[in-house]
């Protein structure tokens, strides 16, 4: 496969628009000469690399973009990144996450309270490509419910998982297919259930905590914020699954195994749901894990 350049990652344009934006990226380039050369590097390390960023160019330009909080500065985005992919590259994950670049990869499908068929999906690079590398996406028979952006970034000697976005579907059925959810689910919200999902995955992996963006860090166009047209509250949402706020501003949730509910502190006219939500996750952590917990490259 050919090794990496800037002008992999220039779309396909007319002449004029191309000599543009190959303009515009090599000034890019030329500014920030060693994060450019070190990203290069990294791609170039390895053949998954180097298939990712063939898959999906716009990998080529994420050093230059704000991309999972906007606390962090160039510097910190290149070192994020590449650990990010070391780590992949590490755990044997980087057929899959190649696979998951191509097109959603299913990693685990169930059955709804009423027997509708769900599924987690996880999406690579893109959709969400200012907010993480990796996407997990709950879909209701094919129809996107709900999406989760995340990386895995360095702490120190330790990894802990980055989750740069959570959001539902952008159509105008979104509630409704949000709340549908919600009691197919036994109760337990799309959101929860992926945070949930990822925090067992984190625990599985090694890593201590999550990180998640508030909304000041968010990576979002700043316009679309200003202009309300970005309407969640992650800092709200945080705080309600139990999260602690940071001195940075965001906020941090610990990994952990998913723990047997306490039945005993439950209303028993609830109970029976509750042992089914719990047994719900069970499953699907055990599918997810099966898929994307750490192996032997």
């Amino acid at each position: 496969m050919q090794p990496i350049t800037l002008t992999v990652g220039l779309e396909k344009k007319s002449p004029l628009s191309h000599f543009a934006a190959a303009l515009k990226l090599h000034t890019r380039a030329l500014a920030h000469f060693r994060m450019t050369r070190d990203w290069l590097g990294m791609l170039n390390s390895d053949q998954m690399l180097r298939e990712l960023a063939h898959a999906q160019p716009r990998l080529i330009h994420k050093v230059y973009r704000p991309w999972l909080s906007q606390r962090m500065n160039r510097r910190e985005r290149l070192a994020a990144l590449v650990g990010h992919y070391r780590f992949i590259l590490r755990q044997g994950l980087g057929a899959l996450v190649a696979e998951a670049a191509r097109g959603p990869v299913q990693l685990a499908a169930f059955a709804g309270k009423s027997g509708t068929p769900y599924s987690i999906e996880l999406c690579a690079i893109v959709p969400m490509e200012r907010e993480g590398e990796l996407v997990l996406q709950l879909r209701r028979d094919g129809t996107l419910v709900c999406s989760v952006a995340f990386s895995f970034i360095n702490d120190g000697p330790h990894m802990q998982i980055g989750v740069g976005c959570i959001q539902g579907p952008s159509c105008g059925a979104g509630l409704e297919l949000m709340r549908e959810a919600t009691r197919e689910l036994h109760g337990l919200r799309p959101k929860s259930l992926l945070v949930r999902l990822l925090r067992h995955l984190g625990h599985a992996s090694g890593c201590a905590r999550m990180v998640l963006v508030c909304n000041k860090n968010r990576t979002a166009a700043r316009t679309a914020l200003r202009d309300g047209k970005i309407k969640a509250c992650y800092d709200s949402l945080w705080l309600e699954m139990g999260a602690i706020a940071r001195p940075d501003g965001d906020y941090e949730l610990a990994c952990s195994a998913l723990q047997p509910p306490e039945l005993e502190a439950v209303p028993s006219k609830k109970r029976s749901e509750m042992r089914k939500r719990h047994d719900m996750l069970a499953l699907l952590n055990a599918d997810v894990l099966a898929r994307l917990a750490p192996q032997t490259p």
